[in-house]
């Protein structure tokens, strides 16, 4: 009898473990017929069940249907905003159990890319609704699906921007540092929003110093950090370390372009203009060279003219005429410059007000009129 009675009860053990089973089986038959809300309620029982709540394909298929559920026409309307989340605990929870290499484990990587153009669209729809707070939310839950992914980190800085959470956007700026996303313009919005937030000009020295350890050629970068060493009292400091980069670098216009800049804050024009000139001779698309020439060729027209209209009459009748010759000498030197400033960069607008100012000094009006009506656009 006791023999009968252990078979009897294992036979209703193996009953209640098939029967468990069996709801996984049914609701993996009911999402390959697409009948999507039974195959829902088969692994809500099965994912409760003590036979069936530890195993690889019940977590599986769970984040399977639960996923195949978002912005299903039909039976999209079961499932809410926080499925993205079960479906990522699902598949983590699959690999957990399964381990990579699993029959299930192995699944996971194709649909974590799945859910992650997903969540990735709808934060999309968020950001460009401007609801920058689920937006913001999207972009972590996609972060956090690939952990290794810079789009949905990079988007969140913007969102925190355009939210104005600007410590909230260097919080993501550091994380794209740390997974290697060390770009150039990562490191200039970083610094912007440091300024905009009032850091320590230590913090923001520090942070131009990681850039360049990156970018050692950065033109914005060595710009930042001479704009530190001006306020601090350490010109010399930037200038050596200009002119070993120069040594090492020689035809880097960008590099003269700095000096440039550095000896005009030094007082030392001519030593700028050589500078300048250097750089356009080496890269004749040079930017910031041909605008900075012509910014000291027209500050010096307008030393001549503040001289000119200094002066009263009598004076004026004698020697103004010939100071306003003088100015306009440097006006002209001034134009080609801005010309070929506005050529590298035709969307800038502080060349086209100096273009316009410019034209205005030499008397081309209708020059004038034109650039100010590009300035309007």
């Amino acid at each position: 009898m006791k023999k009968v009675l252990l078979t009897a009860l294992a036979a209703a053990s193996i009953s209640v473990a098939t029967a468990q089973n069996s709801a996984v089986n049914s609701a993996v038959l009911n999402h390959k017929n697409g009948t999507l809300d039974k195959a829902q309620a088969d692994i809500n029982k099965a994912i409760e069940h003590p036979k069936t709540k530890d195993k690889a394909k019940t977590w599986f298929y769970r984040g399977v249907i639960y996923q195949d559920m978002i912005g299903n026409p039909i039976y999209g309307k079961l499932v809410d905003d926080k499925t993205p989340e079960v479906v990522l605990e699902s598949f983590n929870k699959t690999v957990e159990i399964d381990g990579k290499d699993g029959q299930f484990g192995k699944q996971v990587p194709e649909r974590l890319q799945m859910l992650y153009g997903q969540v990735l669209n709808q934060a999309v729809e968020f950001h460009n609704s401007q609801n920058w707070d689920q937006a913001i939310a999207k972009y972590d839950l996609a972060s956090r699906v690939n952990p290794t992914d810079t789009t949905a980190v990079l988007y969140a800085a913007y969102a925190s921007t355009a939210k104005q959470d600007y410590p909230g956007a260097i919080k993501y700026y550091d994380k794209l540092i740390s997974i290697g996303h060390n770009t150039e313009d990562v490191y200039k919005a970083k610094i912007q929003l440091m300024q905009e937030t009032q850091a320590s000009d230590d913090a923001l020295f520090a942070t131009v110093q990681e850039g360049l350890k990156v970018h050692p050629n950065s033109v914005y970068l060595m710009q930042e950090e001479l704009k530190y060493y001006l306020k601090n009292d350490r010109a010399d400091e930037a200038m050596a370390r200009l002119d070993k980069a120069i040594a090492a670098d020689p035809k880097n216009a960008s590099l003269y372009a700095v000096k440039g800049n550095l000896q005009e804050r030094k007082k030392d024009i001519d030593g700028a203009y050589a500078s300048y000139k250097k750089a356009i001779e080496i890269d004749p698309n040079n930017f910031d060279a041909h605008y900075n020439l012509g910014v000291l060729e027209y500050n010096k027209g307008s030393e001549f003219n503040n001289k000119a209209a200094k002066m009263d009459y009598a004076t004026y009748q004698k020697k103004g005429k010939g100071l306003e010759a003088q100015a306009k000498k440097h006006y002209e030197a001034a134009l080609p410059y801005f010309e070929a400033a506005l050529k590298a960069q035709p969307e800038d607008r502080a060349t086209l007000q100096n273009l316009q100012r410019v034209y205005t000094r030499l008397g081309r009006t209708a020059d004038a009129d034109r650039v100010a009506k590009q300035i309007k656009q």
